[in-house]
């Protein structure tokens, strides 16, 4: 007996990791890998290490009055993400009311991103296809006790004879004197 004891033990540890793994470890896991694959490729990108056949221009119009526009790119810092890909930035440009962006595509966030999320849809038992007939929907915790909201406009109609129609509300009574006050004296 005095054998299985440590064995349990072990055991019972070893189960308990593979369960907080699952719940929050996994999570931890890539987004650490997350941030080394942003600092890998910032690293590049300050070192001029990439191809200018692969940056994408984007166009953003600017609507602010008095903005003088740049002669040339500077080196900027950012990230987006669209359609599932993650774009990082490298330089930036304002010309008359327009500011031109130059991206590269990050695959190994992108391809990070999709193991994440495919595994996420194994250890949770969600199918990830939403073209999937057979997918199920989840609702939102306690969406089913919301109730939609119902909008109504009252007009209240004046009187034909021309006077000042009266309002069905009471007006505001101000919980404050607008007479000097002078605290009790002790």
């Amino acid at each position: 007996m005095n054998y299985f004891f440590p064995l349990k033990r072990c055991l019972a540890i070893l189960l308990l990791a593979v369960h907080l793994f699952n719940l929050a470890g996994y999570t931890l896991l890539f987004d650490y890998f997350m941030q080394q694959s942003d600092q890998q490729l910032t690293q590049q990108l300050d070192n001029d290490e990439y191809n200018d056949s692969e940056l994408i221009e984007v166009k953003i119009a600017l609507h602010t009055p008095y903005l003088s526009s740049w002669n040339a790119y500077e080196r900027v810092d950012g990230e987006v993400e669209a359609n599932g890909v993650y774009y990082n930035y490298v330089k930036r440009k304002v010309h008359n009311d327009t500011l031109y962006l130059l991206c590269l595509p990050n695959e190994n966030k992108t391809r990070l991103h999709a193991a994440r999320m495919a595994y996420a849809g194994k250890v949770n038992d969600v199918p990830t296809n939403a073209k999937d007939p057979g997918a199920l929907k989840k609702n939102p915790a306690g969406s089913e006790y919301r109730q939609p909201a119902t909008h109504f406009t009252i007009i209240h109609p004046l009187p034909s004879t021309g006077e000042k129609a009266q309002s069905p509300v009471p007006p505001l009574i101000l919980p404050y004197t607008n007479a000097p006050f002078h605290p009790p004296q002790v």
